[in-house]
């Protein structure tokens, strides 16, 4: 897939889907299969139109923490939509277009689109003033086609973005993960900490999250650890490590296969499965050292991790 930073006029005829798809859940792989399917069928080349940054993070909104780094976000775009290519644009350049002048000029002018995918609450143009009602109107002008993707429901209630950062919040990451093509990860380098953990043999890696990205209820999580490519079983702790006096929030990861390697410096993903316990203060390091064993036997016994390597991760 071609990433465009800037819109290039296109000769050969698409189809275009709409969206920021942050997180690629359910819905979204619902809209990217249907505008590939539909692209095949008629011939026409899949395309993608996004911005770099999430609008709702631009305009100051609560609800806008990111989901994914903007690299998942593309590899979660192409998996799904086939797209050749992606135009992925800085938000703040687009922002004071209109809704007509969005769709006519760079739309279907622009990238040639002979047809449109977008979610139910899809809006668009300046001050959000365009919706999907709205881009049917303008593009039938145009003998441009709309496919609206009416919502997707799990347990009752709708799948969405805002929906997921909840659950997340909340320390739902096992629901959450259900409604994401990948389970939730924080991607980032690996840092020096104090390295306690190593006196008590519970060696571990820290990263910092995201700026930005929706922040994990603080505790202890089943995790993945995936370092060169490959993926470990590990347990996770977000939040500010209380027994060690630690400053700021962390995202400490005890892999429990043993890795001889080096790790500081590496980009590592780790992978939050299960929220097993609220974090806390302990007595000692001793004592925690325990009850993360205690831990590590308790997620072992539901076997999380075979759970999700039994799953089926496109």
């Amino acid at each position: 897939m071609q990433i465009f930073n800037e819109i290039v006029r296109q000769s050969e005829p698409c189809c275009v889907a709409l969206g920021f798809f942050d997180g690629t859940h359910k819905g979204h792989q619902r809209l990217l299969l249907s505008m590939n399917d539909y692209a095949s069928e008629n011939d026409l080349t899949p395309c993608v139109f996004t911005f770099l940054q999430s609008p709702c993070a631009a305009l100051g909104k609560r609800e806008s923490r990111a989901l994914q780094s903007f690299g998942h976000r593309l590899n979660g775009i192409a998996a799904y939509s086939g797209a050749k290519r992606c135009f992925a644009v800085d938000f703040a350049k687009y922002r004071d277009v209109g809704a007509a002048d969005f769709v006519e000029n760079i739309i279907i002018e622009q990238l040639n689109a002979k047809a449109v995918f977008c979610g139910f609450n899809f809006s668009f143009g300046k001050n959000a003033e365009g919706d999907s009602s709205l881009l049917r109107e303008i593009c039938a002008r145009h003998n441009v086609e709309v496919f609206v993707t009416e919502p997707v429901c799990v347990d009752g209630e709708t799948v969405s973005s805002t929906r997921i950062r909840r659950l997340i919040a909340d320390g739902k990451v096992f629901d959450a993960n259900s409604l994401l093509a990948l389970p939730f990860e924080i991607e980032g380098e690996i840092v020096h900490g104090r390295e306690n953990g190593r006196t008590v043999g519970i060696p571990t890696i820290n990263q910092q999250i995201p700026e930005g990205f929706v922040v994990p209820r603080f505790g202890v999580y089943a995790s993945f650890a995936i370092v060169d490519h490959k993926r470990y079983d590990a347990v996770t702790n977000i939040g500010v490590r209380p027994t060690v006096a630690g400053e700021g929030v962390n995202c400490e990861t005890f892999i429990l296969d043993k890795i001889t390697a080096p790790l500081y410096g590496k980009i590592v993903s780790t992978q939050l499965l299960w929220f097993e316990r609220d974090e806390r203060k302990f007595s000692s390091l001793n004592e925690l050292s325990k009850q993360i064993r205690r831990d590590i036997a308790h997620i072992k016994k539901l076997k999380i991790y075979d759970i999700y390597k039994s799953r089926e991760i496109r």
